[in-house]
């Protein structure tokens, strides 16, 4: 594994502590819609490899799903591309949200 995995609380605190970090959505439009990440821009992960050159290799990353899974994937495909600074959030946003983090809706 060649990315970390943090929990909603601890990828909250990294994304606080490093303003240059991109939050990473890999959920599909709809879910996106529905709540996300203040930030976060949005990359389904079944579009990620046609769309992996729009994301910068040398930038950090949070990547997320809605719990886990899809980031996961995500975070192998990139490192197979050459990212090295990735983080996964644990359990995604199911378990962002149920830890009471914040969100932006609509």
């Amino acid at each position: 594994m060649d990315y970390a995995d943090l929990s909603p609380a601890e990828a909250k605190q990294a994304i606080v502590d490093d303003p240059e970090m991109i939050v990473l959505d890999v959920r599909t439009e709809p879910e996106h819609r529905m709540h996300r990440i203040d930030g976060a821009i949005l990359v389904p992960v079944q579009e990620l490899p046609q769309r992996i050159g729009e994301l910068d290799p040398a930038r950090r990353y949070v990547v997320t799903c809605e719990h886990g899974v899809r980031s996961r994937m995500a975070c192998s495909l990139l490192v197979q591309s050459g990212f090295r600074d990735l983080r996964n959030v644990v359990g995604g946003m199911a378990r962002w949200v149920g830890e009471g983090l914040p969100i932006v809706r609509g």
